[in-house]
């Protein structure tokens, strides 16, 4: 087993297809597959679910893909550290709540900017995947709420307390200009699926204004969310952190009343280890004014 087997799996993973997780990784394609049939055999299991094309990982596949993802992620840490001269580089992998994208994405740019040499790769994730996931090591920090009990095995850093707004087309709704949370079951709503925390929120302050919410679409994504309400398709209840002035031409913006239960959102990592060069260049970016 070595470390280009290992990228060939993870490849393989990320792409969902042979032929281009192969071109990712500059191979050919009988290249790749056979040198992920000699992991396999190597591991004494099968890894691969293959039929006419890829089918998707055993169980035993997805405990390897898990363990080559860390094991990858050392290697590129370790080189990065071998010159602790040179500016943070490689890939750091951030999960985030489908809520938090407005506030990621104010980040890019200017990270970017500051350290030209790391590159970033988002992953949305429900709650508990997204600490299942930092948890694994699959992602490297989370962009998660810090009130629920799978956070704390975490450290954590605040970042800011989540407030609520509706968002719609202006030439398809007309929205109150200081709306209340009795005001939202008034709309066909597009909401985030249940098993969203920030829907789970939602609800609660609709059902403690004895309002029934019935959405008449709903989806996984914060970005599909906000294409939703651009379309016209209904009213939106999105997460206020991105300015106003942030979305597109057409759309209007009002913010709900501030609650108690506000929860708080912020930085997530694994405690017992230092942080790596990567994650200390955000943390030292985001500490900054």
């Amino acid at each position: 087993m070595d470390h280009r087997q290992l990228g060939f799996l993870v490849a393989l993973a990320r792409e969902r297809h042979f032929g281009r997780a192969a071109t990712a990784c500059n191979v050919t394609q009988p290249t790749l597959s056979a040198r992920l049939k000699q992991l396999e055999e190597e591991l004494g299991c099968a890894l691969i679910i293959r039929g006419h094309r890829f089918e998707g990982f055993t169980p035993e596949g997805e405990h390897v893909l898990s363990h080559a993802r860390r094991i990858l992620a050392s290697l590129d840490e370790l080189n990065a550290e071998l010159d602790p001269k040179s500016p943070p580089s490689g890939s750091l992998r951030l999960g985030l709540i489908p809520s938090a994208l407005g506030a990621v994405s104010r980040w890019i740019v200017p990270l970017r900017e500051q350290y030209p040499a790391l590159s970033l790769r988002l992953m949305e994730r429900a709650t508990l995947p997204l600490m299942q996931s930092l948890m694994e090591g699959d992602i490297d920090v989370a962009v998660g709420y810090l009130d629920v009990p799978a956070a704390e095995p975490f450290v954590a850093r605040r970042l800011y307390i989540e407030r609520y707004a509706l968002l719609a087309r202006e030439d398809r709704f007309t929205l109150p200009d200081r709306p209340v949370w009795a005001d939202i079951g008034a709309f066909p709503l597009c909401l985030l699926t249940p098993d969203m925390q920030q829907r789970h929120r939602v609800d609660i302050h609709a059902r403690r204004e004895g309002v029934t919410l019935a959405p008449v679409l709903e989806t996984e994504s914060m970005a599909s969310l906000e294409r939703l309400v651009e379309q016209g398709a209904g009213v939106g209840i999105v997460e206020q952190h991105k300015p106003a002035a942030g979305y597109p031409p057409g759309l209007i913006h009002r913010l709900l009343p501030a609650t108690e239960e506000d929860p708080p959102v912020g930085l997530l990592w694994r405690a017992g280890a230092p942080p790596s060069r990567r994650l200390r260049a955000l943390l030292e970016w985001l500490r900054e004014p």
